[in-house]
């Protein structure tokens, strides 16, 4: 048997991330596995400075993720002040404070449009590898009362609904999933677009023997994701692949929280 932190993640708004290419940001339709470290990591009270604690966060913990309802796209357009690229490249300001203490004739004004999901609601379960350097419990504990104030994907985007970690056994990452139910507490599952069996994605890091489990799904395909965490100072990110299987049964929700 293995243990798994079972987190529910519901916004009204959320942005999940995607390649940031100019003006445009996107959002994928789920959480990606740096929002997660990152969530994990606000919650613990690490800074972005503090770089070998991230690299030990994604070193240490696996993470899978229930789509189960990916929500309502939105797009958002606002105006973002900038230089021009020829006195970026002169000046190279380390900082966007920097970057904007240009005198005023250099500076420039672009429109960015930014990806938003409405009513976005996923399942996350994350396991330790070898050398992980916090248990689950201590993770359960930092996420119900977390050092900085958690959201999803920016920081205009407050979550709908408590995270709920819950730490269950099973012997499957399937098993582990089958004990949550999708519809969050408290939220009206009328207002969801919920996935129905057929449709419901995991999408899972690769799961080896060292992980001591195996994952009770049958992958139909593998994507490329660039969400990998590099470095957080940079905003630098290292691709990885994703396992992706369909769930076949959905669960009951827990009696009660274990941890």
């Amino acid at each position: 048997m293995t243990d798994f932190l079972l987190l529910t993640l519901y916004a009204p708004l959320a942005s999940w991330g995607d390649i940031a290419v100019g003006e445009t940001r996107g959002s994928w339709d789920r959480p990606s596995r740096s929002a997660i470290l990152g969530l994990l990591g606000a919650a613990l009270g690490l800074t972005r400075e503090q770089q070998d604690d991230h690299d030990r966060l994604d070193a240490g913990y696996g993470v899978a993720v229930r789509l189960d309802a990916a929500g309502v796209p939105l797009s958002d357009y606002h105006t973002a002040q900038t230089v021009g690229a020829s006195i970026v490249n002169k000046a190279r300001p380390r900082t966007r404070a920097q970057l904007l203490g240009r005198p005023p004739h250099e500076r420039e004004t672009i429109l960015s449009r930014r990806a938003y999901r409405q009513d976005a609601l996923a399942t996350v379960a994350i396991w330790a590898r070898a050398g992980a350097r916090w248990s689950l419990s201590e993770l359960a504990d930092a996420l119900r009362r977390p050092a900085y104030v958690p959201y999803a994907g920016r920081k205009a985007n407050p979550f709908g609904a408590p995270l709920d970690p819950q730490i269950v056994s099973s012997e499957t990452l399937a098993g582990a999933f089958a004990q949550r139910a999708p519809a969050p507490r408290g939220i009206d599952a009328s207002r969801l677009d919920l996935r129905s069996d057929a449709r419901c994605e995991i999408a899972h890091d690769p799961i080896g023997p060292a992980d001591g489990f195996s994952s009770g799904l049958r992958p139909f395909r593998r994507d490329v994701r660039r969400d990998v965490p590099a470095h957080r100072g940079r905003w630098q990110f290292a691709e990885r692949v994703v396992e992706v299987a369909l769930m076949e049964a959905r669960g009951a929700p827990l009696a009660g929280g274990a941890s």
